[in-house]
């Protein structure tokens, strides 16, 4: 092929090219005429604009450009001096339901900056924005006019309120909260305030269920305080919230305490039979250890005390380190069931109390039971269960 019909067929690509691109992509200039020319930005000056279109290459002086929409709508640059129509022109799109125009418009209009569009405009213009994004269906972009809406008011309450709102928005990825459909600013402000709230009593119950030392009572005290904080910032969101939802609250501490007890038995139960058989156990090595030293006396022998003969068993220590977790464990249940009935009293709840006040007694009955040896073959009576105490000649 000769040089020049390379070059001709090179043009005829490149021309194809751009013509594809035009086709494909949606940059669109209007103009203060009303004219709109759509293809493919090339080039921006600060004179003129160049847009490729499916009928050429157009270059658009910029003093004549209205707005300029970039990439399906992703960018629309609004002329400061045309603010006020740019604006009337997004209201008009609102009203014919072209919502993703008038989001264009809006999005262009809240880059100015509040000399050119000012305040009370903007914080208009963003409610309306966030409208546009749910009625087409993005939920990001409704979560990011959200965000933007918050960075204009001055309340701490009211960007707490529209910071949750867009967190709501996020968590699905759609524009659905909690499980409603949401279409208008309104209706996203509504749902997403009660889904934190929601959110909120979620935590505080996590709280109150991951509480622990709950069998002394100023820790029980300190952990519902804890929880009751932290349902109060609900009421931000939903006034109210929090009064209504303390003893959804409260109950989680409670449910803390009857697992914690429950748990307690069991352990104890399982434990009492390993440390009831190795207490046996050193007491059939103590006697038949004091019965050859009595032998040995008889010969004349130096004789050992039945607490040096403790001391010097084996498995002495190993049964006090048992013993003592296992009284400790068993303590801690009994306790935590005896601050229960008080508990709900003081945080006005006493159903919880009256609800499972069977199962706390049936609960303590066990406890106490576990006080004692598990009765062995051969045991002719119960012994409690206490350390070994022992000293050395």
């Amino acid at each position: 092929m000769k040089p020049e019909h390379k070059i001709l067929a090179a043009l005829v690509v490149a021309a194809f090219g751009a013509i594809l691109a035009a086709d494909v992509s949606a940059d669109r200039i209007t103009t203060t005429s009303g004219q709109t020319f759509t293809g493919k930005i090339l080039d921006e000056t600060d004179q003129a604009v160049v847009i490729q279109t499916m009928s050429g290459k157009v270059t658009v002086p910029r003093d004549t450009i209205n707005t300029i929409e970039k990439e399906g709508g992703a960018e629309v640059v609004v002329d400061p001096a045309k603010a006020a129509e740019a604006f009337k022109e997004a209201k008009s799109a609102i009203a014919a339901g072209d919502w993703r125009r008038a989001g264009n418009l809006l999005e262009g209009l809240l880059k100015l900056d509040t000399g050119s569009f000012p305040k009370e405009d903007r914080l208009a213009a963003s409610a309306a924005l966030v409208t546009c994004y749910l009625q087409i269906k993005d939920a990001k972009g409704a979560a990011a006019a959200l965000r933007l809406r918050a960075n204009l008011v001055a309340s701490e309450t009211d960007k707490k309120r529209l910071l949750a709102a867009a967190e709501a928005m996020d968590a699905p990825g759609k524009s659905i909260i909690g499980g409603t459909a949401v279409g208008r600013f309104e209706e996203a402000m509504e749902a997403g305030t009660e889904w934190k709230a929601q959110q909120i009593l979620e935590l505080a119950k996590q709280v109150g269920a991951s509480a622990t030392g709950l069998n002394v009572m100023y820790r029980l005290d300190r952990a519902t305080q804890g929880c009751l904080a932290k349902l109060a910032e609900a009421d931000l969101y939903v006034p109210g919230f929090g009064q209504a939802h303390q003893t959804e609250v409260v109950a989680t501490l409670t449910d803390n305490i009857l697992d914690a007890a429950r748990k307690a038995v069991d352990v104890c139960t399982a434990d009492r039979k390993e440390i009831s058989r190795l207490w046996q156990s050193i007491l059939d090595d103590l006697k038949k250890a004091a019965e050859e030293e009595a032998r040995r006396a008889k010969g004349s022998l130096p004789s050992k005390s039945p607490l040096t003969l403790a001391a010097q068993h084996p498995a002495i220590r190993l049964y006090n380190q048992k013993a003592s977790e296992y009284l400790t464990q068993r303590q801690v249940g009994e306790d935590m069931l005896g601050n229960l009935q008080p508990f709900a009293e003081k945080y006005e709840a006493p159903d919880l109390y009256q609800k499972s006040e069977q199962e706390v007694k049936d609960l303590l009955s066990k406890l106490n039971d576990l006080k004692y040896h598990e009765k062995l073959q051969g045991m002719k009576e119960w012994s409690l269960i206490s350390l070994w105490k022992i000293r050395s000649n």
